[in-house]
């Protein structure tokens, strides 16, 4: 262990970046090893489906440093911002879509023409034309899709080869012995093993693999909605004083403590505190919570929420990227950019993938080529092999999922950290809840009042609390107002830190005063005494000239949903348990209402983290749901820690998880997300290493000294197009799922 103190270490800088280029998941190997050889970089991460890179670097890097080590391999970096993710989707996708118009119209004369010749023996035109056609067609569609080429052989020569490398040699080959062949049947040359022509099959190729290009860039863009779902959600500019004056002005030019005038039904463009005007907002974008929030002066407000009643001038506090809104969504960017174990571990498969297939291509030609068969054979499947091996499956399986999954998520009010919190939570064994905040609401309420049917009780109560700021007070004057109480108007109001708070009424002493276990009262009051305190209340006594006159309990009461959530729990087969500082009767009385069999009372900060390591060391995948300052080593002790937006800022921070609101069904609803995108990512991947699996050694020829079938490129080409996209289409499934239906 090195002894270096904090104070010494050096300090971690942060790079994110935008790629362009990328295809598969061995272009991604080909930019993560770009920027491992880069001194001091200590943690990559490249993401095929938000074309993003994450670096984590101990010593700063110049940035030119980055993009010339990443344009060497043929790829392009720029710094994260410089253009949005969409516009660089739609460049992309309009790209495609050129490409593939040029191509279809001198492909598709070049498909027909070798299906009429294929399947039905039909020449349409004399030897010497048909052959000069194909030429023709051929070529154009070769010279169009230069790119393929530019970019293969570019990373062969690298040593670095990826799918458009296997693309380059295998329709390279078919066109190049085709055109050999050509010349040897148009001159008479009498070459024995070129007198077959692989056009059609060189050309088509191209175009099926375009035209995957361009579903699959469609199929990535609709996997980024929900994110930029997310972002055209946020203001683009506001109205602002300067100098005594409203004007409108960009986003990007407003100063924290501007004054900002909001009308009504439109949205507010910064986080801020109200000035001036009353009004209610709709806040359900940002908490889900569906019911409009009251705002005064002195209200926080909340970017990109909607004002939906009056007028308001508030002061600008956090601005763009740097307010709730845009913090959400750089939370959703992140845990989209981050990998999960299974990704580093296809990422790995996929760096030996391409040089693999390209050696069994080879060796698969030589091997027909000594069992004596001819060379037009062996070439048909070096090429078949080339062309049907997709990286490019394997490399969108994970990503697609993760940006389709989080941003689902993001849109319901979760906010899911990291992509490996997504895996740890599909697969928790316990969850482990706080009381206060968590499966209570936080604010005490009056649950009961003895004698109830002295209604004296109550309003005494409420005239010596009228004017204390104690919560027990307010809670007593809220219950008041809901049950029709009439304050007592009472005299020589004294308050008492610690001691309660006592006046006088019609020449009797009033007082309200914590009733604890040494108090002695008449035997009904004090059974009742003893009731409420087995259910963990807080009890006041009224007291009348030092004599008993009534009771008030307390409590923190528990959330409407708390029961059903930790049954549903229990019926997934996750275990509950339930860990708080509270004491052991209100710890025991919460368990018992919600249904939690286990739990720990009076347990310390320290002892809530090594309750969740020794669950841990058993074996075990344990959840942390916490909201306070003392629950911040368990968040971070836990596999994945979770917290509502109101908590404290700590333990936000050491938590994997966000609820923008402070429903428990969130746990429900997060959980659902996570199994249903790591089963997608499982899916994706089985689908994706079964087509290899099978399409390779059917390339490879395998199965033709048994049935006579032999692939034909052309529809290796078409296969490995399609491949792709049904990933990505698989994923898109999701976004049929109905993970907030009520249970």
């Amino acid at each position: 262990m090195s002894d270096t103190t904090p104070e010494k270490q050096n300090p971690i800088h942060h790079y994110q970046f935008d790629v362009e280029g990328m295809s598969c998941a061995a272009c991604v190997t080909n930019v993560e090893s770009a920027i491992a050889a880069i001194s001091g970089v200590e943690e990559i991460s490249v993401n095929l489906a938000t074309e993003s890179a994450s670096i984590t670097s101990s010593q700063p890097v110049p940035i030119k440093k980055f993009i010339r080590a990443v344009s060497k391999m043929g790829y392009k970096l720029e710094p994260q911002g410089s253009s949005s993710l969409v516009s660089r989707q739609q460049r992309s996708i309009a790209t495609w879509k050129k490409l593939l118009v040029t191509q279809a119209i001198f492909g598709l004369p070049l498909l027909v023409y070798a299906m009429l010749d294929m399947f039905l023996e039909l020449h349409l035109f004399s030897r010497n034309t048909g052959i000069l056609i194909q030429l023709s067609l051929a070529t154009i569609l070769v010279a169009t899709g230069s790119g393929y080429y530019q970019r293969g052989f570019k990373h062969l020569i690298l040593r670095v080869p990826n799918m458009d490398s296997l693309v380059a040699l295998g329709t390279g080959s078919a066109y190049t012995y085709s055109l050999v062949s050509t010349l040897n049947l148009l001159l008479n040359w009498k070459m024995e093993g070129f007198t077959t022509l692989y056009f059609e099959a060189a050309g088509t190729i191209l175009l099926f693999i375009t035209f995957g290009k361009w579903l699959e860039a469609m199929a990535r863009g609709k996997t980024t909605e929900a994110l930029t779902g997310l972002m055209d959600q946020m203001p683009t500019q506001a109205e602002v004083n300067r100098d005594g004056s409203w004007i409108t002005l960009p986003l990007e030019q407003i100063q924290s403590d501007d004054k900002i005038r909001v009308n009504p039904h439109t949205k507010i463009p910064v986080d801020g505190v109200v000035l001036e005007g009353i009004s209610i907002v709709d806040e359900s974008s940002i908490s889900g919570e569906s019911l409009p929030v009251d705002k005064q002066v002195g209200s926080q407000v909340i970017g990109a929420s909607m004002n939906l009643q009056a007028g308001l001038i508030i002061r600008a506090q956090k601005i763009g990227r740097d307010s709730l809104f845009g913090q959400i969504i750089k939370l959703v960017e992140d845990a989209q950019s981050r990998k999960p174990e299974i990704q580093k571990l296809v990422d790995r498969i996929a760096a030996i993938f391409v040089p693999v297939v390209l050696t069994l291509a080879i060796l698969s030609g030589l091997t027909w080529l000594l069992l004596g068969y001819e060379l037009t054979f062996a070439i048909n499947v070096m090429i078949s092999v080339m062309i049907i091996a997709c990286p490019c499956a394997l490399g969108l399986a994970t990503p697609t999922a993760l940006v389709v999954g989080s941003g689902i998520a993001a849109r319901g009010g979760i906010l899911i950290k990291s992509a490996d919190a997504f895996q740890q939570l599909s697969q928790i064994d316990v969850m482990v809840f706080d009381k206060t905040g968590t499966l209570t609401e936080s604010r005490p309420q009056v649950v009961a009042i003895y004698p109830d049917d002295n209604s004296a009780v109550l309003d005494l109560a409420m005239g010596l609390e009228r004017h204390s700021q104690h919560p027990l007070a307010k809670a007593l004057l809220e219950y008041g107002q809901i049950n029709s109480g009439q304050i007592a108007e009472l005299t020589d109001i004294q308050e008492i830190p610690g001691q309660g708070i006592s006046a006088h009424f019609q020449g009797s002493k009033i007082a309200l005063a914590k009733v604890d276990e040494t108090s002695s009262f008449p035997e009904g009051f004090r059974n009742k005494v003893t009731e409420y305190r087995k259910q963990g209340f807080t009890i006041s006594g009224l007291f009348k000239n030092d004599r008993i006159a009534g009771l008030i309990a307390f409590s923190d009461t528990l959330k409407s949903e708390s029961k059903t959530v930790i049954q549903t729990l229990e019926e997934s087969g996750i275990a509950t348990f339930l860990l708080t500082g509270d004491k052991s009767l209100v710890a025991q009385a919460v368990a018992q209402a919600t249904g939690i069999t286990n739990f720990e009372a009076e347990v310390l900060p320290g002892d809530k983290h090594d309750h969740i390591v020794a669950q841990k060391n058993e074996g075990k995948t344990v959840a942390m749901l916490g909201d306070g300052i003392n629950d911040a080593p368990a968040l971070v002790a836990a596999d994945v820690g979770l917290s509502f937006q109101g908590g404290t800022d700590i333990a936000i921070n050491a938590a994997d998880i966000i609820f923008l609101n402070s429903s428990l069904k969130n746990v429900i609803y997060g959980h659902r997300i996570a199994r249903s995108t790591i089963s997608k990512i499982h899916q994706n991947l089985f689908w994706a290493f079964i087509y290899n699996l099978a399409g390779i050694p059917i390339a490879m020829g395998l199965l033709y000294p048994f049935t006579g079938i032999l692939l034909n490129p052309m529809f290796a080409g078409m296969a490995m197009a399609f491949s792709s996209v049904s990933v990505v289409g698989n994923t898109l499934l999701l976004r049929s799922h109905k993970f907030f239906r009520e249970f």
